[in-house]
């Protein structure tokens, strides 16, 4: 018996099955375009970082914010992500989010410690805003430092540190007003501080000791270097005396922990 080979359902239908080498092909398209992806997100997002899209917070925005803006699953956003830390433009701290690494700058702590010398010799425009500038009594510890009397008169400066426009310092000195009246009034002229020391007969000075420390910002203080409360800020404390050893300037300066890092030259400490 003999069946005709005609109808709706002759010859039957059958899928051609994918070749191997095609299955490969496909799957190392994928792969490469994955790869890209994760990389197109790194570059965005470190061009951002370079352009201080992120120095009000300090961090970048969450896993989630991150997936739905690029359209991605978090396995490629966390690839992008590592690449960051790799390269050094990212700190991830787990369970905290990921946090925007600057590129540090190089404060020298020496025998001759200069604000403006240590921003200019990394290409770097120094300035200053003048934030307090006031006369105060001592309290011990100044007058410790400065070989004063409790409540002897002091001039007492405030000072936020830029570095290209963007700060890296908050700075507080303390001078005796006996030996520097009229420092005020200099300084508020815009005077710098090298120069207005020129002008009471210091021709020159040094540091006589630094205190390096940590301490976490208040509201005030992070609001004005632009940096979380979360984040640590080193502290150095310090002591400035003329060419005969006598104590013209005591201060403390915070840092940026994120932007700065100390460079202590023992070769030309005292």
């Amino acid at each position: 018996m003999t069946f005709p080979q005609t109808g709706a359902f002759w010859p039957p239908t059958l899928k051609a099955a994918q070749p191997a080498t095609s299955r490969a092909a496909a799957a190392a398209s994928k792969g490469r375009s994955a790869a890209g992806a994760w990389r197109q997100i790194a570059d965005t997002l470190a061009a951002e970082i370079r352009d201080r899209h992120y120095s009000d917070c300090g961090r970048l925005p969450s896993e989630t914010e991150l997936s739905a803006r690029f359209g991605v699953a978090r396995h490629t956003l966390r690839q992008a992500v590592a690449a960051l830390q790799s390269e050094g433009l990212v700190r991830v701290e787990p369970g905290r989010g990921s946090f925007v690494q600057h590129e540090l700058l190089d404060y020298a702590i020496s025998r001759r410690t200069r604000f403006s010398e240590n921003l200019q010799s990394q290409g770097l425009l120094p300035s200053k805003q003048l934030l307090t500038a006031s006369e105060r009594p001592a309290g011990e510890r100044a007058a410790r430092e400065l070989q004063l009397d409790i409540g002897a008169a002091l001039l007492w400066v405030q000072t936020l540190d830029e570095a290209d426009g963007e700060p890296v310092g908050l700075a507080t000195a303390y001078y005796p007003a006996a030996r520097f009246f009229g420092l005020l009034e200099l300084l508020q002229q815009g005077g710098g501080s090298t120069e207005i020391l020129r002008h009471f007969g210091v021709q020159d000075y040094v540091r006589a000791h630094s205190r390096i420390t940590t301490q976490m910002p208040n509201e005030v203080t992070a609001r004005l270097l632009k940096q979380p409360l979360t984040r640590p800020l080193l502290c150095v404390e310090s002591l400035d005396v003329d060419m005969t050893g006598c104590p013209i300037k005591y201060g403390e300066t915070v840092f940026c922990g994120d932007r700065v890092q100390l460079l202590v030259d023992g070769g030309k400490l005292p």
